[in-house]
């Protein structure tokens, strides 16, 4: 199936750093958990001191015991608000992390493109970053937008621009930009039963070819090393379960990882090393939950977390995790996951640092020290910086 290319466009007015408190009004709208998120242990500060040395007869100042300095606090997490006028959706960072970039039109007679906040020093107004709206490679240096059935890319440095027939379907840039991934899938029947063909090229287009065909799925993602691609889909379009696995494409080898009927929303961590997915609705309630596999697929763990939520990898090792929120209460709240050892510790006080995303519309940003979300409150995009 020929996948639509779909561009949102919000206009909304210039933005303005914001100095009142977040205010939330939105409702909880998940289950109620079945057990409460455990309160955070609060270590003790040590309390030793040095000793005073023996005096000894002499001409010099006795020796006084020096104190030992507390131990440096950890900063506590600040929001703060980035746009203003219920701006913007889909917010995303640069790659330096030091703008927070979003699709805009901020005025009647201003250009529609992409626009930015600088977050270290904010301009009275958001700046245009690039007219071009399209798929961007990692370090948004090359920009795709549609033609019909074909992608012309763009190298925004150069100038240089090139188009490649994917037949109407979006490409995905591996990290290096060597290499572009689309996936081409049937138009008509079940979902979980048409056939999808994954395709890879050269990003100039060059040598495009079919790798591999799957039932039900598609692509999940590149591997940091532009090496690999993870997957989920069927091998059968009678199986039931689906398989999330890792395609090596410089030696065709295929690793499977996980199978299950409802295995949904892998995320790979940002050096490799993990893929986080959830399962849902399945036969056997226990299984439901979120759970992490080793990408070389010998370690897989269900966490043992009380509720279900939202999920993005802060680095290789740290899951970063919003529970779904209790009836009674107002504000979200973030937890580190560490993936080797499952524990996992919160963030975010709710108590002193409210907030609420709207319709899951949030991102960490490159450096692992940010998160930027849509306010379901006002619509405007906020900024929380981690601990």
């Amino acid at each position: 199936m020929n996948l639509a290319w779909l561009i949102l466009i919000t206009a909304c007015t210039a933005s303005s750093a914001a100095t009142q408190p977040l205010v939330v009004t939105n409702t909880p709208t998940r289950p109620t958990p079945t057990r409460p998120l455990p309160s955070p242990e609060v270590p003790s500060v040590p309390t030793s001191s040095l000793e005073t040395p023996t005096l000894t007869p002499s001409p010099q100042p006795p020796a006084t015991s020096t104190p030992i300095p507390s131990p440096t606090p950890t900063p506590a997490p600040a929001l703060r608000q980035l746009t203003a006028g219920g701006c913007c959706v889909q917010p995303t960072f640069s790659p330096d992390s030091r703008q927070v970039l979003f699709i805009d039109k901020p005025s009647p007679d201003a250009a529609v493109g992409v626009y930015g906040v600088n977050i270290a020093n904010p301009q009275p107004a958001p700046v245009l970053i690039s007219p071009a709206i399209g798929f961007w490679n990692f370090d948004r240096t090359i920009v795709a937008v549609p033609e019909g059935n074909l992608a012309r890319f763009t190298h925004q440095v150069t100038g240089q621009s090139w188009t490649v027939n994917t037949g109407g379907n979006w490409p995905s840039f591996s990290p290096d930009s060597s290499q572009i991934v689309w996936v081409a899938t049937d138009r008509e029947g079940p979902y979980d039963r048409r056939q999808s063909d994954v395709w890879l090229a050269n990003l100039d287009g060059s040598n495009a070819r079919i790798i591999l065909s799957i039932y039900g799925g598609g692509l999940t993602g590149w591997f940091p090393d532009s090496q690999r691609i993870l997957l989920t889909g069927r091998d059968d379009p009678n199986e039931e379960k689906q398989t999330l696995f890792v395609y090596d494409l410089v030696n065709e080898r295929r690793t499977n990882l996980f199978s299950h009927k409802r295995l949904r929303g892998g995320e790979i961590s940002t050096g490799g090393s993990w893929i986080a997915f959830f399962i849902s609705f399945a036969d056997e309630p226990t299984e439901n939950g979120l759970w992490l596999v080793s990408a070389a697929g010998t370690t897989q763990q269900q966490l043992d977390i009380p509720r279900f939520g939202a999920y993005a990898w802060r680095n290789d090792d740290t899951l970063l995790y919003i529970p779904m929120r209790a009836p009674d209460e107002t504000s979200m709240q973030l937890w580190a996951i560490n993936a080797p050892s499952g524990q996992f510790q919160p963030l975010t006080d709710p108590t002193t640092l409210s907030f609420s995303i709207s319709n899951g519309d949030w991102e960490i940003s490159p450096d692992g020290r940010q998160v930027v979300f849509v306010n379901s409150a006002d619509q405007n995009i906020w900024l929380i910086t981690l601990p």
